[in-house]
């Protein structure tokens, strides 16, 4: 019968080609919209090189500290802190420090005056652990490196092959805004859109300029603040709430530490975020709203599809008006209602899914070409790619299950709204008056 059904629907396509066009058509700009959002998100959310345990990772942006004054001072964290209230909690598989956000920087090539942009950052050896990156030549460096702050780096792929050709990177020298660091690792290049550890060259952030004099002057004046982001990957993520209270719990001994007077409060506002909580903490001295965040996508999501349901059902309405004879017709030899609904609902599920491939393409033709703006969606503020610096997407992150699964239900919704409606009005229309249209 449904095959029957399908084929029928097939029919009715080819005979109504301009129908069936702007038909499909429509319903693929409306689930592209659609599609543009789930792939922002799932790219924001899902388990992605190199962060490839996003389920099991807790992140520290920033904090706050109240001063005897009543003001507020709010950024990264100091490695004092980091010491004393997240370093030995329980339950830590490796713990990642990022000095800052990546910063621009400059290569000075060997026998060239031309000097090559790129992006650098600082970080600890846990970096390493907690993220996993896939080391084409060499190795990450070590906590000795580390500690007694080696000029060591591990290079991205592309500024390798862009510096030394198709040698060897490694032991190699690099003069990195006019220091030399010796290459020990280089690893697959990171996409743009994982901005919380993309970089060209990651080093230890030991070597960061005045990084000793930023740690002091900020101990000084704002103690439990200073340059640092931290990511803790949590053994079992099961874990994940006994790990967070015992952050909290260390934060107030730690307030107890810093308070003379009683004036002064330090507040990590809700932190450790889980991985998805923390793409909603858009201000470091504010917490973030998750539910209103949640809530406001999901009335976007609604609205894109309710305005095209409402164009679409009005022509599948008037098509229901062209075929009540026809319907009529089965009616008076006995067809149930519900018989007649759900053979409407199977034809125009067809139309929605080949609306639903079309849109699929609009999709990934829309995120492929103006990604460098399509995933500032979601963000507090938007900042261009540093020159240089290409938006790319990995096929993992445009083909996979769940973003088909999302333009099935997409496809399947969309259906209901658009169809449902004239199919259960044609079928409730008298026999007699059926015959007659």
């Amino acid at each position: 019968m449904y095959k029957i059904y399908l084929k029928q629907a097939w029919a009715l396509i080819r005979q109504e080609r301009l129908f069936s066009s702007v038909y499909i058509v429509g319903t693929g700009l409306a689930i592209s919209l659609v599609m543009v959002l789930s792939i922002v998100f799932y790219v924001k959310m899902a388990s992605i090189y190199p962060e490839m345990d996003r389920d099991r990772l807790l992140t520290v942006k920033s904090a706050a500290l109240k001063n005897e004054k009543g003001g507020t001072s709010s950024g990264p964290v100091s490695p004092r802190f980091v010491e004393e209230c997240l370093a030995g909690v329980p339950g830590l598989e490796a713990l990642a420090l990022c000095c800052d956000d990546a910063a621009s920087a400059f290569v000075q090539p060997v026998g060239s005056p031309v000097q090559i942009p790129v992006m650098k950052m600082g970080v600890n050896d846990g970096f390493w652990k907690v993220f996993s990156f896939r080391f084409l030549e060499g190795k990450p460096f070590t906590e000795a490196d580390f500690r007694s702050g080696m000029p060591v780096a591990v290079i991205a792929r592309s500024l390798a092959k862009r510096l030394y050709g198709e040698g060897s990177a490694v032991g190699q020298t690099l003069s990195l805004d006019f220091t030399s660091f010796r290459v020990v690792g280089v690893v697959d290049d990171v996409s743009y859109l994982m901005d919380r550890v993309f970089s060209q060259v990651w080093y230890p952030y030991t070597q960061v300029p005045d990084f000793e004099e930023r740690v002091r002057y900020s101990e000084a004046r704002m103690p439990g603040l200073g340059p640092l982001k931290v990511y803790m990957l949590v053994k079992d993520k099961a874990d994940i709430g006994k790990v967070r209270e015992a952050v909290a719990d260390n934060v107030r001994r730690f307030n107890q530490s810093l308070n003379v007077d009683g004036k002064r409060e330090f507040s990590l506002l809700g932190q450790p975020d889980r991985h998805w909580e923390s793409i909603f903490r858009y201000w470091s001295n504010v917490e973030p709203d998750i539910v209103g965040d949640l809530s406001r996508y999901g009335v976007i999501f609604l609205l894109l599809l309710l305005v095209p349901a409402v164009s679409l059902s009005g022509m599948a309405d008037s098509r229901m008006e062209r075929r009540l004879g026809e319907l009529g017709v089965r009616r008076a030899f006995g067809a149930p209602k519900g018989s007649l609904i759900g053979q409407v609902l199977i034809e125009n599920f067809l139309y929605t899914l080949l609306g639903g491939l079309v849109g699929l393409l609009f999709s990934f033709l829309l995120v492929t070409f103006a990604s460098s703006w399509v995933f500032k969606i979601g963000k507090g503020f938007s900042e261009a790619a540093p020159d240089g610096v290409d938006v790319s997407l990995s096929m993992g992150m445009l083909l996979n299950p769940w973003v088909f699964l999302i333009a099935l239900c997409v496809c399947f919704l969309l259906n209901l709204m658009s169809a449902l409606w004239p199919a259960w009005r044609a079928s409730r229309r008298p026999i007699v008056d059926s015959l007659n249209a």
